[in-house]
């Protein structure tokens, strides 16, 4: 089986996928979250780890957006992994020489309180923590440094200047795994991803959040995205402890509007 990811070799979500499926699993890296889901639902992987929630970050919304404008593609299973930040750069720099720091977006916010206190010091988007590493690296300039994985830093040749620099220590990122073979779960953790396209008008989110509560399930996260092509309307994903799937199948009926499931696992 090959598990597909985003980023280059050495990436978190790299070791997400080893951790989750084993050491001896295939992975292949994707340059961002397009090209991951898409290459799931044409086939090219069985599964993809995506990213869909980060403890100090919040929500990772492109990856549910993304869950919507495939409609092949569910998720069947989950994982957590903890996260630790590392400042990397090229052998022999110190961390008093860095002018510059790159990293994925997230992994910045991650570690707002540690830029924050070097003072005079840029910190730039890359596509991924590995990336970032390998770029850094690779251009051998000792006035550089990226956020990443200390995995990165060994396979790349880097030297880590800082460890553990994320603002906490309690650091994980949620992946969701998806799949394009369809919708039954890998594991049956007693979860559901619904999308909801709502009547825009008054009372309707209340309404839908109303069936889920007269049936006792237990709304875990809401998340409210625009609606492509109806500017300032909706989707709301809405995430439930729902352990039969007969019953996220049966609210269809009580909830006026559009309800697709995007995952039952």
């Amino acid at each position: 089986m090959t598990v597909g990811f985003q980023g280059e070799p050495g990436a978190f979500s790299e070791e997400a996928a080893s951790a989750l499926f084993g050491d001896r699993v295939e992975t292949r890296g994707y340059a961002d979250f397009d090209a991951l889901v898409a290459a799931v639902d044409g086939g090219a992987v069985a599964v993809g780890l995506l990213p869909c929630e980060n403890s100090i970050h919040g929500q990772i919304a492109r990856a549910y957006d993304l869950l919507y404008a495939h409609p092949a593609v569910h998720v069947i299973d989950e994982t957590v992994h903890r996260i630790v930040q590392n400042l990397i750069g090229v052998p022999g720099a110190r961390l008093e020489g860095i002018r510059r720091i790159e990293s994925h977006p997230v992994a910045l916010e991650q570690c707002r309180r540690f830029l924050s206190g070097l003072g005079g010091v840029e910190a730039a988007a890359a596509a991924d923590t590995a990336g970032a590493v390998r770029e850094v690296v690779g251009r051998g300039d000792a006035a550089v440094g990226a956020i990443g994985p200390a995995a990165s830093a060994a396979r790349y040749g880097g030297e880590i200047l800082a460890a553990a620099i994320q603002d906490e220590d309690a650091n994980f990122t949620r992946f969701f795994v998806v799949s394009a073979a369809g919708d039954r779960p890998r594991r049956r953790l007693g979860r559901a991803l619904a999308a909801l396209v709502l009547p825009h008008r008054p009372g309707s989110l209340h309404a839908a959040l109303g069936a889920f509560a007269q049936r006792g399930l237990n709304l875990r996260a809401l998340l409210a995205r625009p609606l492509p092509g109806r500017p300032f309307e909706y989707i709301f994903y809405a995430e439930l402890d729902c352990p039969e799937r007969g019953e996220v199948d049966a609210l269809r009926a009580e909830i006026e509007g559009e309800m697709r499931i995007l995952g039952w696992y």
